[in-house]
């Protein structure tokens, strides 16, 4: 439980730095008499959306999956992976859907054709989360 917290902590980490990256406007490129945002304003402002989301439906999400997983034994590694890439990704979407729900106050359920990116970002943030999380297997198995 521990771990998954701690990969919770750092998925949401890299991914608020990856999208304050995507999104930070350089001073060379900015406009006069236009506000933007600094690169530390915009990690913290996806920090506070994000963290809350990984923390709050993605580690119970991972919960239930590792139930799933151990009721359902797949021998195939290939498989094992594809199966829970495929998990990881639907858990994201969905509780993507959920944080919308939230924030929106039911209203998201009215209009769904604006929400595709969103849906994206969750999807990536689940992938990241599950590989990261093997990642830390990985490395506790070479440190021991």
């Amino acid at each position: 439980m521990v771990r998954k917290i701690l990969t919770a902590l750092v998925s949401s980490v890299i991914f608020c730095l990856s999208l304050a990256f995507l999104n930070y406007t350089p001073e060379i490129d900015r406009e006069p008499n236009v506000q933007y945002f600094s690169f530390v304003s915009l990690v913290m402002i996806y920090l506070i959306y994000a963290t809350p989301v990984y923390l709050l439906l993605g580690v119970p999400s991972s919960l239930v999956i590792d139930i799933i997983k151990r009721k359902i034994k797949i021998s195939n590694s290939l498989f094992k992976y594809v199966f829970e890439v495929v998990v990881y990704l639907i858990s994201g979407i969905l509780a993507t859907f959920i944080f919308l729900l939230i924030l929106s106050g039911g209203k998201i359920l009215l209009d769904l054709t604006n929400t595709r990116g969103f849906f994206q970002l969750g999807a990536i943030a689940s992938l990241l989360y599950y590989h990261i999380y093997i990642m830390s297997y990985l490395v506790k198995r070479q440190e021991g």
